[in-house]
């Protein structure tokens, strides 16, 4: 589809054409649908997403027909659990395109007020919505206006600016933000997987989501995103990048609870891959989101343990091969000598085990595997540094265990 081929579209054209390929679009016309359909009195009408979240907290099972996703809730004491996107609002408002963010919209709406302070800094460090302050502003007024049915009022806010009150009138129905924990690609049969949160759940003081950020981690964010609050986990798929319209489909709580689980095992990769793929439409060089770990000589420190017999360790990495740096003496001011013979480590293809005067040290998954034949290990003073080959050169891992 060329450029001459959008313009010439109609507006549902248009609108269609974007949601086919994963953009999110809410129209007034959606907002009327969904209102019209939930605020039905019938008792055959779909649960909300909030009837959803109680029902769980008192154990009810909702037995709506629809396609599934995940409740992630910040606090560790609560269940995560697997939910429905309702079928008929799925017929409603698709089937095209990521119907989640309009369906979870109301749970972010929940009277909370955003913390002046909070905001007035994340205005000062241009922090809001990737940095773009001046674009979120015109959106936020934009929206505010939205009840005007002139166009040319609408489009009026070119250099509005942002205030506390103006972000809280925009967000008081409930914001949703997606973040793509992977993209579709051709690697993963054009299925994407993305958390839905809340777009000012920052600044309104919510509890950091750590299960959340670990998700993140495990698909290849390092340094892992901090997101607020609870959050929604969900899936798209297509037939291609360029054939077959978005649509949603199941995603249940084992797909993320379980790491070994296909999608998020490749998603590291994948979303490098993705990354170099952008950096070379764009010209920039060197720019890898999600960072790589254990590259351009920083090392990762590891600790393993809470207890007296912890042990710590920390690794680098290039395309070829990755080093790990074990320190075998506890206290740093204990002065002794270490021997080669009380130092086994055992090299597998993808394992690595290490024992120090016949305690173990490490026992470790790798992430992909090594060429055992490649793999040495000497002592430095009383640090044991081990280097493996890897099977596959040049390539980067995501990160050093199979398991995050």
């Amino acid at each position: 589809m060329t450029s001459t081929g959008i313009d010439g579209m109609t507006p549902e054209e248009r609108e269609q054409w974007l949601r086919d390929r994963g953009v999110q679009i809410e129209t007034f016309s959606d907002r009327q649908k969904l209102e019209s359909l939930m605020s039905n009195n019938k008792q055959d009408r779909p649960l909300s997403i909030v009837e959803q979240i109680q029902r769980l907290s008192l154990n009810n099972r909702n037995h709506d027909e629809g396609i599934k996703f995940v409740y992630l809730p910040h606090d560790t004491s609560k269940k995560i659990a697997t939910i429905i996107l309702p079928q008929r609002l799925v017929e409603v408002l698709g089937p095209a395109g990521d119907i989640i963010p309009t369906y979870v919209k109301s749970f972010f709406a929940d009277g909370k007020s955003i913390d002046e302070e909070l905001f007035r800094d994340q205005v000062a460090k241009q922090n809001l919505v990737g940095g773009d302050l001046d674009k979120f502003a015109a959106a936020v007024k934009a929206k505010n206006a939205e009840h005007s049915k002139d166009i040319e009022e609408k489009k009026s806010f070119p250099s509005a600016t942002l205030s506390s009150s103006a972000l809280a009138n925009a967000t008081i129905s409930g914001s949703v933000e997606t973040f793509p924990l992977v993209r579709p690609s051709s690697t993963n049969k054009f299925q994407g997987v993305y958390i839905y949160l809340d777009e000012v759940g920052m600044l309104k003081n919510l509890p950091l989501n750590q299960r959340a950020s670990q998700l993140a981690q495990r698909c290849g964010y390092h340094p892992a995103p901090n997101f607020y609050g609870d959050v929604f986990v969900g899936r798209v798929a297509s037939q291609s990048l360029s054939k077959g319209f978005l649509h949603n489909i199941d995603l249940e709580k084992e797909d993320v609870i379980d790491t070994t689980k296909e999608w998020m095992v490749r998603a590291p990769q994948e979303n490098v891959a993705w990354q170099q793929s952008l950096n070379e439409v764009t010209g920039k060089k060197g720019e890898l989101q999600p960072s790589l770990a254990g590259t351009e000589g920083v090392a990762v420190q590891v600790n393993k343990g809470s207890d007296g017999s912890s042990w710590s360790y920390s690794w680098l990495q290039n395309e070829d091969e990755v080093e790990l740096t074990i320190p075998l003496l506890k206290n740093e001011e204990e002065v002794k000598k270490v021997s080669k013979t009380s130092v086994k480590v055992t090299f597998m293809h993808q394992k690595i085990s290490v024992k120090y005067e016949n305690n173990t040290v490490l026992d470790l998954d790798l992430y992909s595997k090594v060429d055992v034949e490649g793999c040495t290990w000497t002592i430095d003073k009383s640090n044991l540094i081990v280097t493996c080959e890897k099977a596959e050169t040049g390539g980067i891992w995501p990160r050093l265990e199979l398991s995050a």
